[in-house]
C-alpha cells in the first residue's frame, strides 16, 4: 500500500501587501511546516547551519551558501539535521509574484537578460562559493523588515540583483561541477579544509596529479580567477564569520585564517569588504541586535 504524501498549497497573496509583490523573511527551519508548493516563485538561501531540502519528494543536504530558484508548482520543504536550538538551519525566502515582477522589468532597458529565470518551469541549485549572495540576501532582508524611506525601490533593485548574479552564474561559470572534471571537486575540498595554511599552486598541482598548467586552466574555467584568489576569498569568508561569531582579537583571526603579517591583513580585507576588521565587526553585530 502506498502512502500518499501531504503537500499543503501556499497561496502568494497571503504573503503580499498593497506596495510590493514580495515578501522576504528569515526564518529558522523546523518539522512543522509540510511539504508544499506555491503559486509565486521562491528564492531560498540557506544562511546558516546544515539540514536537508526535500524537492518533488527527492531528499538532498542543505548547508551554508546553497541557493534555490523555485519556481510555482515545484513541492518542497526544509528539515534541520536536528531539533536543538544550538545549531538552527537558517534560510532566508525571498517570495516573488512573478508576473507581476516581469511587469516592472517591462520598463528596466536591458531587463530581458534575467526573465527568463522568471518564467522558469524547472527549480535551479546554486552554490554561494565566493559569499557573494550572502550580503544581497542581508540586505533586501533589512530593506524589507525596517521599511525605511525609498524601501519599496530598494528591495525591488535588490531581487534584481540577484537575479542578475544568478543569470550571469548560468552563463559565465559551470557551479555544478561534474565528478569528472580533473579533480576539480578534491582541489576544491582540499583548499577548503587547508586555506589556512601554506599553499602554492606548484604544490597543490603535484598534490593533485595535474601540472601547473593544467591547474591553472581549471580553475580559471571554473572561477574566473587564480588559486591564490580564490583562496584569498575563502580566507577573507573565515574572517568575516570569525568576527562575526567570536571576540577574538584582530590579530588572533588573521592568524586562524593563513595571514600572519596582521597589516597585509588588514588591507586585504579592507579591499575585499569595503570595511576594516573591526568596523565589520560592529556592523554584522549592530544590525544583529536590530534584528533581535
Amino acid at each position: 500500500m502506498t502512502i500518499k504524501r501531504r503537500i499543503d498549497t501556499l497561496i502568494g497573496d497571503y504573503f503580499f501587501n498593497k506596495e510590493i509583490p514580495i515578501y522576504i523573511n528569515r526564518v529558522a527551519e523546523s518539522y512543522e511546516l509540510h511539504e508544499h508548493i506555491h503559486d509565486f516563485l521562491e528564492l531560498n538561501y540557506v544562511s546558516e547551519g546544515t539540514g536537508s531540502h526535500v524537492i518533488n519528494g527527492v531528499t538532498s543536504s542543505v548547508k551554508k551558501g546553497d541557493l534555490f530558484l523555485l519556481p510555482m508548482g515545484i513541492s518542497h520543504v526544509y528539515r534541520p539535521s536536528t531539533a536543538s536550538d544550538a545549531d538552527p538551519l537558517i534560510v532566508y525566502n525571498c517570495v516573488v509574484d512573478a508576473d507581476s515582477l516581469l511587469e516592472v522589468l517591462s520598463t528596466y532597458p536591458g531587463s530581458e537578460v534575467i526573465k527568463p529565470l522568471l518564467k522558469e518551469t524547472q527549480y535551479r541549485y546554486y552554490d554561494d562559493r565566493w559569499q557573494q549572495f550572502q550580503r544581497l540576501f542581508e540586505q533586501v532582508y533589512e530593506e524589507y523588515q525596517r521599511g525605511r524611506e525609498g524601501w519599496v525601490i530598494s528591495v525591488y533593485t535588490y531581487v534584481i540583483q540577484i537575479l542578475i548574479h544568478l543569470q550571469r552564474l548560468d552563463t559565465e561559470t559551470q557551479l555544478r561541477i561534474q565528478p569528472s572534471s580533473s579533480g576539480w571537486e578534491d582541489i576544491v575540498h582540499e583548499l577548503h579544509t587547508n586555506y589556512a595554511g601554506s599553499i602554492t599552486v606548484s604544490e597543490m598541482a603535484a598534490k593533485m596529479k595535474v601540472s601547473v598548467r593544467q591547474l591553472h586552466r581549471l580553475f580559471v574555467k571554473h572561477t574566473g580567477a587564480s588559486m591564490s584568489h580564490y583562496v584569498q576569498k575563502i580566507r577573507i569568508q573565515a574572517a568575516c564569520d570569525l568576527l562575526r561569531t567570536t571576540d577574538l582579537l584582530i590579530s588572533e583571526v588573521s592568524e586562524q585564517v593563513g595571514y600572519h603579517d596582521v597589516s597585509y591583513f588588514h588591507a586585504l580585507f579592507k579591499r575585499k569588504t569595503g570595511s576594516a576588521p573591526k568596523a565589520y565587526r560592529r556592523l554584522v553585530r549592530s544590525r544583529s541586535l536590530e534584528n533581535d
